[in-house]
């Protein structure tokens, strides 16, 4: 009815304008011109953008139920290129959200939590890290304690971590009911059983707070007897230790809600356990070149980017990487026996030509032949280089002749560097530029 009105204005000498028109009917102008465009899209182009964008809102609602949760904006657009090769800007995932009302989960302040205090000086290690975690991977391990609650009565249960800073793995963790050094204990030797020869390879430090575990004769035992070193933060200093912090915080934020509905501390345990297995194999991260933590740990060690499929080949009929390490590995130890067998076997012609005095003398004339060879040849390129050296040092001698006898005006003049050049006197500059 509208349009049609417009349409008897727009004939007319002194009619409405469209805007008016619009005003008229209470029709915003950008509904209008949008019901044109739908009245012109004879190929059906807005019906297949639209069915592009339902796909992928679904596809959205797959990363959510894999997930467990919501994640933000850029972790959509990380599993919608590894999950369903699709290149999506972060801008066009936020509108996605927007229009299916999803929220990324957020941390939320604990009512319970509170700052923990002492008036008396801690003797601790000193803070070895400062701050630098991604020196590389394995070398700066963070770990520290947290807890969860699960059940109607909020009962906790604490969780010890020991996380790489640079690739963002979980390498070691445990779970219990009491706070105790063997909860630390625990995820320790848990850590060393996965990758005990990869933290002794590294060298690497373990950094924590001021935590009492931490500071137990038995955890320093523990690093002293494996040869590692230990960093501590500064007391109440949260900073020292943020990615385990930020860790603990986004994993809380993530799945809090759902210990929370665990009848005892044994499903919760399993649920963190799983929580923390899919975090290192499963979950991608925008930071970590959209690769999941023991994915960027393969991609920092051997420089090959894990994917599904490289130039046409499967990735499934390539090699592991761990098969090449270990035939290398074999091979620089064939290579090395090699190298023995053949020493062994030059000490005992050594032994042989020592028990016959006339080999001895031939074997020194030939030693003694290749050096006169070699310093001969030294010699004749030295004898041409001191022959040019000495006809610089003579061009140089007449340059300095030249100057001394140059009036005030000249010598003005060649405070310049530039102008030079035009005084053929004092061309060795040139011969200075090749000699040096």
């Amino acid at each position: 009815m509208a349009d049609a009105f417009i349409g008897r204005q727009a004939g007319k000498k002194d009619g409405l304008s469209t805007t008016q028109c619009l005003c008229m009917f209470g029709v915003s102008r950008s509904g209008y011109y949008s019901w044109i465009e739908r009245q012109k899209d004879t190929k059906g182009s807005r019906v297949a953008k639209q069915e592009s964008r339902n796909e992928l809102k679904e596809k959205f609602r797959q990363i959510v139920r894999k997930l467990g949760f919501v994640p933000g904006k850029r972790t959509f657009q990380t599993y919608m290129w590894r999950d369903f090769n699709i290149s999506i800007s972060v801008k066009r995932c936020r509108t996605l959200m927007k229009e299916m009302n999803l929220a990324a989960n957020k941390p939320k302040k604990d009512a319970y939590k509170h700052q923990a205090t002492h008036d008396h000086e801690c003797a601790s290690p000193e803070n070895r890290v400062n701050q630098n975690f991604y020196i590389g991977p394995r070398k700066v391990i963070l770990t520290d304690i947290t807890y969860l609650y699960y059940g109607f009565a909020r009962t906790p249960i604490y969780l010890c971590a020991f996380r790489d800073a640079y690739t963002k793995e979980i390498l070691g963790h445990d779970i219990d009911t009491r706070m105790t050094v063997e909860l630390v204990k625990n995820a320790y030797n848990a850590m060393m059983e996965k990758h005990g020869k990869e933290l002794h390879d590294a060298q690497c430090v373990i950094h924590s707070d001021q935590g009492s575990q931490y500071l137990s004769t038995t955890f320093q035992t523990l690093l002293t007897d494996d040869g590692f070193v230990q960093s501590v933060s500064g007391r109440g200093n949260s900073q020292d230790n943020a990615p385990m912090e930020s860790f603990f915080g986004r994993m809380k934020c993530e799945m809090l809600d759902l210990i929370a509905l665990c009848p005892d501390a044994e499903t919760a345990k399993r649920m963190v356990t799983g929580y923390i297995g899919a975090y290192n194999d499963e979950h991608y991260q925008y930071a970590l070149a959209g690769l999941t933590p023991s994915e960027y740990y393969t991609y920092i060690t051997t420089g090959i980017y894990p994917m599904d499929n490289y130039y046409g080949i499967k990735a499934t009929e390539l090699m592991p990487i761990g098969t090449l390490v270990t035939a290398r590995l074999n091979a620089a130890a064939e290579k090395s026996s090699k190298a023995r067998a053949a020493n062994a076997r030059k000490r005992e012609v050594a032994q042989k030509i020592i028990k016959n005095p006339t080999m001895v003398v031939a074997r020194d004339q030939r030693i003694l032949q290749r050096e006169i060879s070699k310093w001969t040849r030294s010699k004749k390129t030295a004898m041409l280089q001191v022959t040019h050296l000495k006809e610089v040092l003579e061009k140089a001698k007449r340059a300095q002749s030249y100057l001394l006898s140059a009036s005030a005006n000249l010598i003005a003049e060649l405070s310049c560097g530039q102008s030079w050049i035009r005084y053929p006197e004092l061309a060795y500059i040139y011969d200075m530029r090749e000699l040096f």
